[in-house]
């Protein structure tokens, strides 16, 4: 019982991860074409600017690690999951925090913008 609750919240959490990494695809495509801004990660970089490439590592590649993590998933007890949880927090957290330095990267362009 505890289990299939656990992997409820971790689908949960990774969905949201799914849809945080799509939007800091679409910020970082949006503030690299506002120019003045870079891509930071290195992996990126050959990839960014392709539109085909980027959907590849920022859509694809990202849902079929969630379908794996998933599978991998159904055969781990309740204490093992809550590892796999803390883990997943960590990168939500992350993720959280990407998409606020987005956020403000878009109010500087636009107070930049204005002046």
């Amino acid at each position: 019982m505890r289990e299939t609750v656990y992997r409820r919240a971790l689908m949960s959490k990774l969905c949201l991860i799914y849809a945080l990494n799509i939007a800091d695809w679409f910020c970082t495509v949006v503030l690299l074409r506002l120019g003045g801004f870079y891509e930071a990660n290195p992996l990126m970089r050959p990839v960014i600017g392709d539109p085909l490439s980027g959907a590849i590592a920022k859509c694809l590649l990202p849902a079929a690690l969630l379908l794996l993590v998933r599978r991998m998933c159904r055969g781990l007890s309740a204490r093992e999951l809550i590892y796999v949880d803390r883990f997943i927090c960590f990168a939500l957290a992350l993720y959280c925090a990407l998409c606020v330095m987005h956020i403000l990267s878009f109010i500087l362009w636009r107070i930049r913008g204005i002046s």
